[in-house]
């Protein structure tokens, strides 16, 4: 005999949108770095970032081959012989810091992804950079969403000034967030996803901030008050 179906399990007396989200964080909280740990997993483009650092650090292009065009955003590429300086993270895009030959900044989206060697299928390989030491850095993307541009000095400096704070810059003070959010008639979630008011916040890190908050994603940001 067919036995009958459960219902559901659901947050009692909590309000409908966050009973809607409530499965959605036991499955985050689980895959957060470290069950009983209070900070929150890396963005991966943070993670990207700082094992890319470790990486390339000090190596040197030889050549720059561009597969796919139409992920570029400009011209230039680091010429040969430019040496990577170092590699951080910006919002939601990853930096190559090549000295006085520019600023490579890629930006993943979705699909993207940059790889060191490995044999990825060569069919997504939108830019190939050979280092001198004999390695190969990669940008891959499947569905091409993401970009790649290269900035001079100027042209990286308006770019950065153009994106909000980090939300964990030691300027970020609480009466400046607090205008971010106040400032504006939108939606909260779409404030705080707006990369030219807080640089980084993704939909996850949103949604678990408001969770936690007990603010309706919906809310406008003028009708969000301060409890301290």
């Amino acid at each position: 005999p067919r036995l009958p179906r459960a219902s559901p399990r659901r947050s009692v007396g909590a309000p409908r949108w966050q009973r809607r989200c409530a499965s959605k964080g036991r499955n985050s909280a689980a895959t957060s770095a470290g069950a009983n740990s209070h900070v929150p997993e890396l963005p991966e483009t943070e993670t990207i970032a700082r094992d890319l650092d470790g990486a390339l650090r000090g190596a040197v292009v030889r050549s720059v081959t561009v597969v796919r065009r139409d992920v570029l955003r400009g011209p230039a590429l680091p010429p040969p012989g430019a040496r990577i300086l170092g590699v951080h993270r910006r919002a939601k895009s990853v930096v190559l810091d090549f000295g006085p030959a520019g600023r490579m900044v890629v930006t993943p989206r979705f699909t993207g992804a940059l790889l060191i060697d490995g044999t990825p299928d060569e069919a997504y390989t939108c830019v190939r950079v050979a280092l001198a030491d004999g390695r190969t850095l990669r940008y891959h993307d499947v569905r091409r969403l993401g970009t790649v541009a290269l900035l001079d000095a100027s042209a990286f400096a308006a770019w950065d000034a153009s994106l909000g704070p980090e939300p964990l810059d030691p300027t970020l003070s609480v009466e400046r967030f607090s205008g971010i959010i106040r400032g504006s008639s939108r939606a909260v979630k779409s404030i705080l996803m707006d990369q030219k008011r807080l640089a980084g916040v993704g939909n996850i890190y949103a949604n678990e901030a408001l969770w936690r908050a007990s603010i309706r994603p919906s809310r406008r940001g003028r009708a969000v008050t301060r409890t301290a």
